[in-house]
């Protein structure tokens, strides 16, 4: 009887801002241009005449950076963003741009962060389901030419949090990268500005299921069913009555929950996530705020 597991939990990518005086400017970029030639980096680094605006890439390209004094002066907040994947940083370069870079930086905040779980089974065969207080979210789905679905995102992208659900083994493969498992599909949550707070509570307004559509009597109506769980945005083009009706037969037929499952390892991990968030910003950070 095959399991299903949840390899990993991850921060995926995380966003930082803050305000780096002007009179470092200079002496920042001098450092990452000193520390890529010294280790043969990649960087790619453009700046205006007076130093009112830089941004670039560096540590081989994995980190991305921005200071802009005036519009950061516009808008009331901070001049410094870094944007990177804390999972593809070595620890050479974790401690290099802790010491170098958020050290020079005052009012440290997170402005996004993804929280990624890997998993050895099918997400496409589950339904996410907003429950308590949150509103039904828009999907777009991303299928092969033999209409398995291959990526999945769930609210808009400009919103507070989104979801992402894609197949990692075919996105791995895509690259030349061999996978023993069977299936290897990921979930990630987007946060931003406030949410970023409550990573650790992402699953009290969803649920994750997988019902048995084969307790439906009648063919028609699971072949209905099948389709509207392959193509939820139909469910808005059904007429009340029906979409009432087939809601009412997901709720009564049996259902296999995946939810306590992501709860209780989300659970386990927190302690280890919050010792990452604790580690990059020395107990000092500011977890939320605009990035404007």
């Amino acid at each position: 009887m095959e399991t299903e597991n949840i390899l990993d939990i991850t921060f995926d990518r995380m966003t930082v801002m803050g305000d780096l005086g002007d009179n470092r400017v200079s002496n920042l970029i001098f450092l990452i241009k000193r520390f890529s030639i010294t280790r043969e980096n990649r960087i790619h680094i453009s700046d205006s005449r007076y130093h009112d605006r830089v941004q670039g890439k560096f540590l081989d390209d994995l980190v991305y950076f921005e200071y802009d004094r005036l519009k950061a002066k516009a808008y009331n907040t901070r001049n410094f963003r870094i944007e990177f994947n804390p999972n593809k940083l070595n620890q050479e370069q974790i401690e290099w741009l802790q010491q170098n870079v958020i050290s020079m930086l005052s009012d440290v905040g997170i402005t996004r962060l993804d929280l990624a779980f890997d998993v050895d089974f099918k997400l496409s065969d589950y339904q996410f389901i907003s429950i308590g207080n949150a509103r039904e979210k828009s999907t777009v789905e991303f299928r092969n030419s033999l209409s398995a679905l291959e990526t999945k995102y769930i609210g808009k992208r400009e919103s507070d949090k989104m979801i992402r659900l894609y197949d990692k083994k075919v996105e791995q493969m895509k690259q030349g990268n061999e996978v023993d498992l069977p299936h290897w599909w990921r979930l990630e949550f987007e946060l931003k500005r406030e949410t970023v707070d409550e990573f650790a509570d992402v699953f009290e307004t969803l649920q994750i299921k997988k019902p048995d559509l084969m307790e439906i009597e009648k063919v028609q109506d699971r072949a209905m069913l099948y389709f509207l769980r392959d193509h939820p945005e139909e469910w808005s083009k059904l007429a009340k009555a029906t979409r009432a009706k087939y809601r009412k037969m997901l709720r009564e037929i049996k259902n296999k929950n995946m939810t306590p499952l992501f709860k209780k390892e989300l659970k386990k991990k927190k302690a280890e996530l919050m010792a990452q968030l604790d580690g990059w910003f020395k107990n000092q950070y500011i977890v939320f705020e605009s990035n404007n």
